[in-house]
């Protein structure tokens, strides 16, 4: 199973997952990516993915990632790749993620869950107010189906908050109420709020060790901020790599799709940033250290088979 942590707010939204993939309860691969990050022609999201961790041998965040970029994601296509792709509205986009997976029985039996976190907006109109917005597509009493949080109109999404779990959540329905008042005590402090849902994670690793891991990719979106979308790695512990032949500290991205370029899930030293459209991405990394020749890296990260 998994954990994903998500908020949405008239300031801010803010993805937090952990990264453990399991089989029958044992580890299988710690630093999974189990994040997507999509920039739609009218929202940008951070979408989170519970249950199977692979479909029909694929990475399941590959296969979402592949789904949202109309099948520009499978191949050795490198880190990055830029061109025109077909990749739609959020509606639509949405749809269709939630039409394939209702086809693959995999994902059913192993009870899997989407959560979509982030802002839509007009695609229609050069200048338009962004809406938060919060999904997670779950099977309930029936078949999969998408599930909106916030309120649609003015002013109640502009006053409240909505936060979602998505996975396996082992602490309890009063560790939840509390977790739900701090956050919403913390207002505009997306840091704090980051530091709340990642102490969560790691306590219901302690609980669940084998299924739920301690490392953390955090994914905050404000459209009108720069960085538009910032993606910080938080590990338990310092991961190191080599690069070059200099053992440097690393942090690691997840899949970023949109229409005019899509990254696969890398290996960072030195941190990156970049544009797609009128958005910028920061990905946060280590600082390289002074006596280091190499001042930075950015490589595919590489990922276990099923």
């Amino acid at each position: 199973m998994t954990l994903v942590l998500t908020v949405a707010t008239p300031v801010y939204s803010l993805h937090v997952s952990d990264r453990l993939v399991s089989k029958a309860g044992i580890p299988h691969d710690h630093l999974a990516n189990k994040s997507v990050v999509f920039r739609a022609n009218d929202g940008l999201l951070a979408l989170g993915y519970t249950g199977a961790a692979f479909l029909r041998n694929t990475p399941t965040d590959t296969w979402i990632a592949n789904v949202l970029s109309g099948g520009s994601c499978v191949g050795d296509g490198g880190a990055v790749r830029y061109g025109e792709f077909p990749v739609g509205d959020v509606g639509s986009s949405l749809r269709m993620l939630c039409q394939r997976l209702r086809a693959d029985t995999q994902f059913r039996n192993l009870r899997g869950e989407v959560s979509a976190v982030g802002w839509q907006w007009s695609g229609r109109r050069r200048c338009s107010l962004a809406r938060n917005v919060l999904w997670v597509l779950h099977k309930g009493s029936g078949q999969l189906q998408w599930q909106q949080l916030v309120p649609r109109h003015i002013p109640e999404r502009k006053t409240t908050f909505r936060m979602a779990w998505t996975g396996d959540w082992t602490l309890g329905d009063q560790a939840w109420r509390q977790l739900l008042e701090r956050v919403g005590a913390a207002g505009a402090d997306w840091e704090l709020v980051e530091d709340l849902l990642v102490n969560a994670i790691r306590q219901a690793s302690v609980r669940k060790p084998g299924a739920i891991g301690s490392h953390c990719m955090s994914i905050l979106l404000r459209p009108w901020r720069f960085p538009n979308a910032l993606i910080r790695f938080i590990p338990a512990v310092a991961h190191h790599g080599t690069a070059f032949g200099q053992a440097v500290e690393v942090a690691y991205s997840p899949w970023m799709v949109a229409p005019d370029a899509v990254h696969t899930p890398a290996v960072l030293v030195g941190g990156l940033s970049c544009e797609q459209g009128l958005l910028t991405y920061s990905m946060e990394a280590p600082a390289v250290p002074n006596g280091q020749t190499l001042k930075g890296a950015f490589q595919t990260q590489d990922r276990p088979h099923a």
